[in-house]
């Protein structure tokens, strides 16, 4: 994309469309439906990868129609979960937990934290984080999240300003060793760290793996591989949004690898394995929430000149 293009699409998404999230939040619904509606039908890079993963979520059974109806759906996902980024800026950590209606997998959660190893939680693109970050920072003295930055100013301003409100700790993906290291340390120090594992950011690891009936599908393994360096457990923690509220749910406890493992060997791992048969369950059961912006295919290399 050119500089030009970039600006242009920073004035019109920031300085625009979140601005006007921002100071007149009574408007997001008609907004994001604009927002939603134009996405869709002009840019057509975002709806190629929308459809392609409203296909996987669906399964090999769905039709053309029902696939592109689900990828519209999970843009107005995005859109609402932007929405409720501007809207949650003034509220306080109680507020944000009140818009929780159901926590379920509290059982497993509690015995994983009762061994004092850390935790590595993992989850994916769906819901709202936030809310989801207040309940978790009831339970637990410390809660680390590795995440990458968003181009847009003013939504990474109103989303950092809300996360440190909760007191959560930031780690920056493009620090490289510095936020793996950080990350171990909270670990070992038996606090919590919260990552996504469905999408490969640039600057991580990762491997290709069946996802979704995708037998090459380009995943993180970052997280199976910090709770095998750690010997934390992995608990696979997800959000959805329903008619009650949102729905925050714990999918079992995954045991910490034995051993340390490389990037390549943490594909076939049964670790990893688990961790993506959770995310498939919970991608499954709201497949229009999944917010799946992401290539599942891992990009090819440059070629160099003869």
């Amino acid at each position: 994309m050119t500089a030009a293009r970039v600006d242009l699409a920073r004035i019109v998404t920031d300085d625009i469309y979140h601005r006007l999230l921002e100071s007149l939040p009574s408007c997001a619904p008609l907004a994001g439906f604009v927002a939603q509606s134009t996405s869709f039908l002009f840019v057509r890079a975002w709806r190629a990868r929308l459809v392609a993963n409203a296909a996987r979520a669906l399964g090999p059974g769905s039709t053309r129609g029902q696939q592109v109806r689900c990828a519209y759906r999970m843009l107005g996902a995005m859109q609402r979960s932007i929405a409720d980024i501007f809207a949650s800026k003034d509220l306080t950590s109680d507020q944000l937990c009140s818009k929780v209606a159901d926590l379920d997998g509290s059982a497993d959660y509690l015995a994983a934290r009762e061994l004092g190893r850390g935790a590595v939680i993992a989850g994916v693109h769906m819901g709202a984080f936030e809310p989801a970050l207040a309940m978790l920072c009831r339970h637990e003295r410390r809660v680390h999240v590795l995440f990458q930055p968003d181009p847009m100013p003013r939504f990474e301003r109103a989303r950092q300003g809300l996360r440190r409100r909760l007191g959560v700790i930031e780690h920056r993906i493009s620090d490289g060793v510095a936020a793996w290291s950080e990350l171990l340390d909270a670990l070992h120090a038996d606090e919590a760290v919260v990552l996504h594992a469905d999408c490969v950011m640039p600057g991580q690891h990762g491997a290709k793996m069946p996802f979704l009936g995708d037998p090459e599908a380009h995943l993180p393994t970052g997280p199976v591989r910090l709770a095998a360096a750690a010997g934390a457990p992995i608990i696979p923690t997800f959000c959805a949004r329903t008619n009650r509220g949102f729905r925050v749910w714990s999918d079992g406890v995954i045991p910490a690898p034995t051993a340390p493992i490389t990037s390549r060997e943490s594909a076939a791992h049964p670790a990893q394995r688990a961790l993506v048969a959770a995310m498939e369950r919970a991608i499954r059961a709201h497949p229009d929430q999944w917010m799946a912006f992401m290539d599942l295919r891992e990009a090819p290399a440059p070629q160099g000149r003869p």
